[in-house]
């Protein structure tokens, strides 16, 4: 809906005809900014579900830096800075050509089937030591209260105590908690991460969970165990 408004808007202020007119230059500044804003906001909406395209065009906008696609960017209107230098574009999405796709379509359905089994993919993670696994500290807390993080769907601001202090801890598990189930629930929290900026409340540690399939669990431990207590 964007794009297409976009390109509406384009036929309506016709930004060549307004360059060819001295006395239009201030008008034309304001179309072509507008357009330069709402295509890096396209590229910042693309993100979640592309990973090179966005890049691409932040790049040929001219930006640098990863702030241009950072979701709280679409906060605000008008971040495009005046005098950037925009790259010459090359086609990120290009045209299809009907004809060639219709042939290689029909080529496609063509050729005999073949049964392909894809190897089944494991994630290798690199091995660490004894004395890398020490430089992480782990401790039970235990949840003095849970609450939604606002403009957020996704994250829960926790307030943890650690025995001999409490901790503020933002964590993303709203798709499967509510909070009032998490409050009085011993956990264990990595506490000597830095803290951490997420969507503007700030994170003190990291709650230790597990998912498999696409469901998550939070790692949690014996009542028994104090707050404070250490994790190894």
């Amino acid at each position: 809906s964007l794009v297409s408004r976009s390109n509406k808007f384009i036929d309506e202020t016709k930004p060549w005809v307004l360059a060819k007119d001295e006395t239009k230059q201030m008008a034309l500044a304001s179309v072509m900014s507008h357009l330069a804003e709402t295509l890096r906001r396209v590229a910042v909406m693309l993100s979640p579900f592309l990973m090179k395209s966005p890049v691409k065009i932040v790049g040929q906008l001219g930006l640098i830096g990863d702030e241009w696609l950072r979701w709280d960017s679409l906060d605000e209107f008008g971040k495009f800075r005046a005098g950037t230098i925009v790259e010459k574009p090359e086609p990120i999405f290009p045209r299809l050509e009907i004809a060639e796709e219709v042939a290689f379509i029909k080529e496609s359905m063509s050729k005999p089937k073949e049964a392909v089994v894809e190897p089944k993919k494991v994630e290798v993670v690199d091995d660490i030591s004894i004395d890398d696994f020490a430089k992480v500290e782990m401790r039970v807390g235990q949840v003095l209260k849970c609450e939604p993080v606002p403009k957020s769907n996704k994250l829960l601001l926790f307030q943890v105590d650690l025995g001999t202090e409490e901790r503020q801890i933002v964590s993303g598990i709203a798709d499967w908690y509510k909070p009032e189930d998490l409050v009085g629930r011993k956990v264990i929290a990595v506490t000597n991460l830095k803290a951490a900026k997420i969507r503007g409340v700030v994170s003190q540690g990291m709650l230790l969970s597990g998912e498999k399939d696409g469901v998550l669990s939070l790692l949690t431990v014996s009542e028994d165990l104090p707050n404070g207590a250490s994790v190894s």
